[in-house]
C-alpha cells in the first residue's frame, strides 16, 4: 500500500480505537448513572413505605413515587408471605434477600428489587423494571455508534486529504528526481521555503546529487587523462614498428625505432600497472587483509624497493621508526610508502636526504595497548607542492602539477587509496626549512610494543 493510504488506514484506526474506548466509558457510565437513580428511587419509596405503615398500611403500599412511576411496593410477613402489595406488583417475586437484587421473571423481564426490613419483622420490597433502562441504553448504543461511525468515515477522507497535501512534495521531488538524467547531473531538485523534514530531505538529496555530479566530473577527467596518456605511447609505438617495417635495410633506424618502442612498452606497461595499483588499493577494490606485521619491516620492504632509485640520484634515506606491531594489510601499507619515498626522491635534489619516520598518536595517559594512531612521515627537501596545486593533489593524474614530466601522476593517488581503504587519513604539509612532509595515519585498535 501507499504511504497516503497506510497513514488513512493508520489515523482511522487510533481514531477508531480511541472512539470505541470513550463510546464505552460513556455508556457504561450512563448505566452506572441511570441504574444509580434507580436505585436511589426505589430507596426513597422504601423509607416512604416504612413511614406509612404506621398510619395506613394500604396507602402506604399504594403510594407511588412521583419521579418513578414504574415503581411497585410489596410487604411480606414475618414468615414469608405476602401480605400486600401494590396493583403492578410482578407475579411469582419470591421474598428476595435483604439489600439490592436483580431478578429475571418468567416473562424475561428483569427488575431491580430492593428489600429492607419493617416494624414487626416484616419485609418490604420495592422494585421497578429495568426494560426502560434497558432501551434507554440500547438507544445511547446506537447513537454513539452511528455518531462514532461518521466521525471515523470523516477523519478517514480527511486524513486521506492531509496525506496527499502533506507528500505532494514528496510527489513532486520524485518526478524531479526521475527527470535527471546522465546528462544534466548539474540539475537540482526544487528547494522548499521551510526547512521541515521534505526540506532537509530535498536538501540532503541534492547534497547526494552533488557528490554523484563531483564523482562523474573525476570520472570522466580520469578517463580523459587516461585516454591521452594511453594513445600518446600506443601512437607512437605503433609508428614506430611501422618504421621498421617500411625501412627494414637501415640498420641505425631500426636500432633506433626499437629503443624507442620498448621505452614506449615500458611507460605502458608502468601506466597499466599504476592503473591495476590503484583499482586495488580503492576501498572496492580488494578486500582488506590486516594481519600482525612490524612497522620497520613494512619500512624496510618498502625501503628495498626505491633504494636504486636513490642510489641513481644519490639520494640518502634517513629511518626513524618506532618497534611497533600493528594489525595493517601490509601489501596496501607498504605499497602507500613506496609510493611516497619514490614520489619523494624523484622531487629531492642530488645528494640530498630523504627521511621517513613513524610514531604513535595516542590519547595522553592512555595504555599503550589501548591503539591510537599510527602516523608514518615521508620528508624531502624538494620544491614542494604550490598552493594551487594542492586541492587536487591525491586525485590521479592531477599530481603532475608539481611540474613533473615524466610519471603517470597516479602514484599519490594509489597511496591515497590504500590509506584510505583502511578508514585514515594522509595529509600534505609544508616542510621547514624548504621540501615536503607527506603524513599518513592509520587508526589502530590494538598495538603491541616490541
Amino acid at each position: 500500500m501507499r504511504i497516503r493510504t497506510r497513514l488513512s488506514l493508520s489515523y482511522g484506526a487510533a481514531l477508531a480505537s480511541i472512539v470505541v474506548v470513550l463510546g464505552a466509558l460513556v455508556w457504561l457510565a450512563t448505566g452506572s448513572i441511570l441504574r444509580g437513580s434507580l436505585e436511589e428511587a426505589l430507596r426513597i419509596q422504601a423509607a416512604d413505605v416504612r413511614a406509612g405503615m404506621v398510619r395506613d398500611l394500604r396507602v402506604a403500599v399504594t403510594s407511588l413515587d412521583p419521579a418513578q412511576p414504574g415503581v411497585f411496593t410489596g410487604i411480606y410477613a414475618a414468615d414469608g408471605a405476602l401480605r400486600l402489595h401494590s396493583r403492578d406488583f410482578p407475579a411469582m417475586v419470591g421474598r428476595p434477600p435483604d439489600g439490592t437484587t436483580t431478578e429475571q421473571l418468567p416473562d424475561g423481564d428483569q427488575v431491580l428489587l430492593l428489600s429492607a426490613t419493617a416494624p414487626d419483622r416484616q419485609t418490604v420490597v420495592v422494585g421497578s423494571s429495568l426494560g426502560p433502562l434497558d432501551r434507554e441504553l440500547a438507544w445511547l448504543a446506537v447513537a454513539l455508534v452511528a455518531i462514532g461511525s461518521v466521525g471515523i468515515a470523516a477523519s478517514m477522507v480527511g486524513g486521506w486529504l492531509l496525506s496527499a497535501r502533506a507528500l505532494a512534495p514528496v510527489a513532486r521531488l520524485t518526478t524531479e528526481a526521475n527527470a535527471i538524467g546522465a546528462n544534466d547531473l548539474d540539475r537540482r531538485l526544487p528547494q522548499p521555503g521551510q526547512l521541515d523534514e521534505i526540506g532537509r530531505l530535498a536538501q540532503t538529496l541534492n547534497g547526494m546529487l552533488e557528490r554523484v555530479a563531483a564523482a562523474v566530473r573525476r570520472e570522466r577527467a580520469f578517463v580523459t587523462a587516461a585516454s591521452h596518456d594511453l594513445r600518446s605511447p600506443i601512437a607512437a609505438l605503433r609508428t614506430e614498428l611501422e618504421l621498421i617495417e617500411r625501412v627494414p635495410a637501415d640498420r641505425d633506424q631500426i636500432d633506433a625505432a626499437v629503443r624507442a618502442a620498448h621505452a614506449d612498452a615500458v611507460r605502458l606497461s608502468q601506466l597499466a600497472s599504476d592503473l591495476l595499483g590503484l583499482a586495488e588499493s580503492e576501498a572496492s577494490g580488494r578486500a582488506l587483509a590486516p594481519r600482525p606485521v612490524r612497522v620497520s619491516e613494512v619500512v624496510d620492504a618498502a625501503l628495498a624497493t626505491v633504494r636504486p632509485l636513490a642510489a641513481e640520484k644519490e639520494i640518502h634515506i634517513a629511518r626513524r621508526v618506532a618497534d611497533l606491531t600493528v594489525d595493517v594489510d601490509r601489501v596496501r601499507v607498504e605499497q602507500a610508502l613506496t609510493n611516497l619515498l619514490a614520489n619523494a626522491i624523484r622531487e629531492a635534489p642530488a645528494g640530498s636526504t630523504v627521511e621517513v619516520e613513524s610514531n604513535l598518536e595516542r590519547a595522553e595517559g592512555a595504555p599503550i595497548t589501548e591503539g591510537g594512531r599510527l602516523a608514518v612521515s615521508v620528508l624531502d627537501r624538494g620544491p614542494g607542492v604550490a598552493s594551487a596545486a594542492r586541492p587536487n593533489l591525491f586525485v590521479p593524474f592531477a599530481s603532475r602539477a608539481r611540474g613533473r614530466d615524466g610519471g603517470t601522476g597516479l602514484g599519490l593517488a594509489t597511496a591515497a587509496a590504500a590509506v584510505h581503504a583502511h578508514g585514515g587519513t594522509i595529509e600534505y604539509a609544508d616542510r621547514p626549512g624548504g621540501g615536503a612532509a607527506f603524513t599518513l595515519r592509520l587508526p589502530l585498535e590494538q598495538l603491541r610494543v616490541g
